[in-house]
């Protein structure tokens, strides 16, 4: 696994690669802060975009002392593999735990928040019910971690379809309706490492299998969770958050709901409050406390 260059006394920026499962080469960004950070925060993107969306995020978190690393799943972005197939859901967990493996080696000793936005957040919670010993504490953001309205008719299609034509299209995400403010529309629709072709059968059924794995599996997590949904999110159903924030059994969660905003909170005209929010609840978890405090919910 290849490792980039160490911490710098002044912010900067590095791009770099490892080998990920089945041997395919992926690609990973690091946003360094001034001086040693006080922590790590590891990003998993959504369907069809990539890691480098999330800059202006990443260049806030350093500002205030955070090491940001984000890779580029298997199939997106700058990372090898066929735009967005996967063989299965967990090629992509495993492939984050082998990239926040390579942070705990680049940082060691430091707290490591994982952070996953829609698609990455049903990987970030997969891995985090999988291997809660490798993170400190976790942040979903409008995580496609349940079915929604989709019908049982879709779903059993959805199934049949993966075994028989895994890359038949299934469904088409109305990608104009990730932000309300229409510049970082623009940059999406302009930005040439961003897929714009639909969900295929096999990672629509692998993801449902996936959710039905960390429902299972949530009630036992023990983490400290941060759950971040918009209202008005039109490609992840808004009680998604909720769900999970409610079938969560650790002990110090917070579910932040945001009037108004639409699907990637951290890129709507609300952004900067957003982010205090979450600079917020991760400063105040840079040391595990012996009893965390209560579950709450916000708005």
């Amino acid at each position: 696994m290849n490792q980039d260059v160490g911490p710098h006394d002044n912010g900067s920026h590095d791009n770099g690669s490892f080998t990920g499962v089945r041997g395919l080469r992926l690609r990973h960004r690091t946003w360094l802060p001034r001086g040693m950070p006080l922590g790590v925060v590891v990003i998993a993107h959504g369907f069809a975009e990539h890691g480098g969306r999330y800059a202006y995020l990443a260049e806030r978190l350093t500002a205030e002392g955070y090491a940001v690393r984000a890779l580029d799943h298997r199939g997106h972005g700058l990372s090898d593999g066929k735009r967005t197939r996967v063989v299965r859901f967990s090629d992509y967990v495993e492939d984050l735990g082998l990239f926040i493996e390579s942070g705990r080696e680049r940082f060691p000793g430091l707290p490591s928040f994982l952070l996953g936005h829609s698609m990455g957040g049903l990987v970030a919670l997969a891995y985090a019910v999988s291997q809660p010993a490798s993170i400190d504490a976790l942040v979903v953001s409008a995580p496609a971690a349940c079915a929604g309205d989709v019908s049982r008719y879709r779903v059993t299609a959805g199934k049949v379809l993966s075994r028989v034509a895994p890359d038949a299209p299934v469904l088409r995400l109305p990608l104009q309706k990730i932000s309300r403010d229409p510049v970082v529309v623009a940059a999406y629709n302009r930005d040439p490492l961003v897929f714009r072709g639909p969900i295929r059968a096999r990672l629509g059924a692998e993801m449902l299998a996936t959710m039905e794995a960390v429902d299972a599996a949530l009630p036992r997590l023990r983490l400290p969770l941060l759950v971040m949904q918009g209202t008005r999110d039109g490609l992840v159903d808004p009680l998604c958050g909720p769900h999970v924030y409610e079938l969560s059994g650790s002990p110090d969660k917070t579910l932040k709901m945001y009037d108004g905003l639409w699907h990637e909170i951290f890129n709507e005209p609300e952004r900067d409050s957003v982010i205090r929010d979450l600079v917020a609840w991760l400063n105040a978890r840079l040391t595990r406390e012996p009893e965390a405090p209560p579950s709450r919910i916000s708005r």
